[in-house]
């Protein structure tokens, strides 16, 4: 339904209610030999949801990639985003059903990061 502002009368769109949250947590991997995935997020509420928050990377010894993916497993992104040790990368992404973080199997050791994510999505 759209808005009407027109001089003569004033209409508006249906009440929409949307609920928010907000998830903070650690994550970690240790390559031994082979690539490492970690799924930071998995949407289990809305198809709608929007997420914005950050991948913080602390330490490790070479870089980590991000890749977002619907919920038939491909990618939405045109390519995954590599992050750095020591950096952080901000998003916001929507209608996705995964976050993972591929850690390299060619670089082995300790990593060590914060993934977090405020989700937004409506209620019927």
């Amino acid at each position: 339904m759209a808005c009407d502002n027109s001089a003569t009368a004033l209409t508006c769109c249906s009440e929409k209610n949307f609920v928010q949250d907000k998830v903070c947590a650690p994550w970690t991997g240790t390559v031994v030999a082979a690539d490492v995935d970690i799924v930071a997020y998995t949407n289990n509420i809305n198809p709608n949801l929007v997420g914005t928050g950050y991948v913080k990377f602390d330490t490790g010894p070479a870089a980590i990639t991000l890749d977002v993916l619907n919920s038939a497993g491909a990618s939405i992104l045109t390519a995954p985003v590599s992050i750095e040790p020591g950096t952080s990368l901000a998003f916001t992404y929507q209608r996705f059903a995964t976050i993972q973080l591929t850690l390299d199997g060619g670089d082995a050791g300790l990593y060590q990061g914060e993934f977090c994510i405020t989700t937004r999505y409506s209620i019927q």
